[in-house]
């Protein structure tokens, strides 16, 4: 997030600056281009002001104890209704990406797995219904990929 940040502050800030003054300069004030340049100006400050925000707001958490479910844990677990099995990475909200396991301690999946343990057993309450899960192990996730997922 930090990288975006700065990459979106100095490098990206630049170049559509640079653009615009490009565009300018050849004097059409009702040049289509310029109204584009503007509206992801628009959209690059707002990127920006987002990802302050979250840095501002954001905490290191301490980590979970050694086999206990928590943020910075990665949890095996089966479903009791399916016997399928997930692998799901406990996450802050802003980190949060269910599509590739990456699920917040806030979202009904990661706040029922909190503080469970290898062979306990959850009830999960989601729009379709409560579901069971086993969990199957929990380890804490190794600090590169917690690098490559950011």
């Amino acid at each position: 997030m930090c990288a975006e940040l700065e990459t979106l502050r100095t490098l990206r800030r630049q170049e559509v600056t640079e653009q615009l003054r490009q565009v300018r300069e050849d004097g059409d004030p009702d040049d289509p281009t310029l109204f584009d340049l503007l509206e992801e100006q628009a959209q690059l400050e707002w990127r920006i002001a987002v990802l302050e925000a979250q840095t501002a707001a954001a905490r290191i958490v301490a980590p979970a104890a050694y086999g206990t479910a928590g943020i910075g844990s990665c949890v095996r677990v089966r479903h009791g209704d399916s016997g399928e099995g997930a692998e799901y990475e406990l996450v802050g909200t802003i980190e949060s990406d269910v599509g590739n396991g990456r699920v917040s301690v806030c979202a009904p999946v990661g706040r029922a797995l909190v503080g469970h343990r290898r062979g306990d057993s959850v009830a999960v309450e989601t729009p379709r219904g409560t579901t069971r899960l086993e969990v199957l192990s929990v380890r804490p996730l190794a600090p590169w990929q917690a690098r490559k997922a950011a």
